[in-house]
């Protein structure tokens, strides 16, 4: 197995995985720069018949600069799919990809869903503007970027399958190195520095698990699946959740404000959980226990010392 990194987190990435199995390499990796380190990589993965590339992250995060980093994620994909009809016409592998998509590449923030009920994996992004803000400019990414991966992958003949996660919470197993922006989120919750919200949101190991699911079926080619809940838990559950393992549970408190939006909190959202579960096997946790786990793991790796 090959991870591809950024080159300030390679040293750290390995000395995680050393830990854990001799079975991983971690190699650097530039988003921007053309494809030339994917390239490299994949000159490794000569003469194995099969190759399964996971693209599992784009740049998020608020930034003064969103248009340009949002330009940036869309050739980031683009250069993924070339590089690999490249490796395929020099090579006896069959490569295919799995793409992380959004569910920001399914709707925007108030778009009503295509049926008028919930969204679905036929829903597409139609609202977000690039450069209106570093919210929209992201989703603008997403979207984009899964339309010309499908399109490329197409004209190129890879075999390709997009997921598209909401919003991913759980726990984090390394959190000294990560820079997360969910466990910046939720530590912040926890130390009662802002208000709980509620999101439409997924487990990352159920990510996980679908993003291997989905690289080793045969039946997930040229397939889209939406990977979450299918309704938000309300903030004031999620608070209550996070409460078990805040060391200041009275200062945790929660937005009442939001109510959903174009769908309300409580209310069918999307369509996911039967398909994940009848076409990849897929059974999601409930949201309640993602968050307490998420708790736990925090408080167990001393993130939630309060400031005073």
């Amino acid at each position: 197995v090959l991870g591809l990194v950024r080159s300030h987190r390679v040293k750290m990435e390995r000395e995680y995985w050393r830990q854990h199995t001799d079975r991983v390499e971690i190699v650097p990796y530039d988003m921007l720069d053309g494809g030339k380190t994917l390239r490299t990589a994949l000159s490794k993965c000569h003469g194995y018949q099969d190759t399964c590339i996971y693209h599992v992250a784009s740049v998020f995060g608020p930034s003064n600069d969103h248009k340009q980093v949002a330009q940036g994620n869309v050739k980031g994909t683009e250069d993924v799919v070339r590089e690999l009809a490249r490796f395929r016409a020099s090579s006896k592998s069959r490569p295919r990809l799995v793409l992380t998509s959004s569910m920001a590449a399914v709707r925007a923030t108030g778009q009503v869903p295509k049926n008028g009920k919930v969204y679905t994996f036929e829903d597409w992004n139609t609202m977000s503007e690039l450069g209106s803000n570093w919210g929209a400019s992201y989703q603008w990414s997403k979207a984009e970027s899964e339309r010309q991966a499908w399109k490329l992958a197409k004209d190129m003949g890879i075999p390709m399958t997009t997921l598209c996660p909401s919003f991913v919470f759980g726990p984090s197993h390394n959190y000294g190195a990560s820079s997360s922006y969910s466990i910046d989120l939720v530590t912040k919750w926890m130390r009662g520095e802002s208000e709980v919200q509620s999101r439409l949101c997924v487990d990352v190991r159920d990510v996980a698990s679908t993003q291997v699911t989905a690289g080793t079926s045969a039946d997930a080619i040229g397939k889209r699946y939406i990977v979450s809940a299918e309704r938000r838990l309300a903030s004031l559950d999620t608070a209550n959740a996070l409460k078990k393992a805040s060391p200041v549970p009275e200062k945790v408190h929660a937005d009442t404000k939001f109510d959903g939006g174009a769908i309300r909190i409580g209310e069918q959202e999307v369509e996911a959980i039967e398909r994940l579960n009848t076409e990849l096997g897929i059974v999601l946790r409930p949201v309640a226990q993602t968050f307490e786990d998420m708790g736990n793991e925090l408080l167990a790796q001393n993130a939630l010392t309060v400031r005073n």
